[in-house]
């Protein structure tokens, strides 16, 4: 799946929780998570956000 538009927007995300900037979630960072596949992370490494279908799930999380 093509997910290069997503670098057009990351600037502009943002984690709910912290309003960190995002950055892609290195193999470090989806093991520390538990996640397998693409997501994106804040700049801290504290919220982890999947890519499902394509689409990133920029929900808030608990702390």
């Amino acid at each position: 799946m093509d997910l290069s538009w997503i670098d057009d927007f990351l600037p502009t995300f943002r984690c709910p929780n912290t309003q960190q900037t995002l950055r892609w979630a290195t193999a470090e960072d989806l093991l520390h998570h538990g996640c397998t596949g693409e997501a994106l992370v804040n700049l801290d490494g504290s919220r982890l956000f999947p890519i499902e279908d394509g689409i990133p799930v920029l929900l808030p999380q608990e702390s």
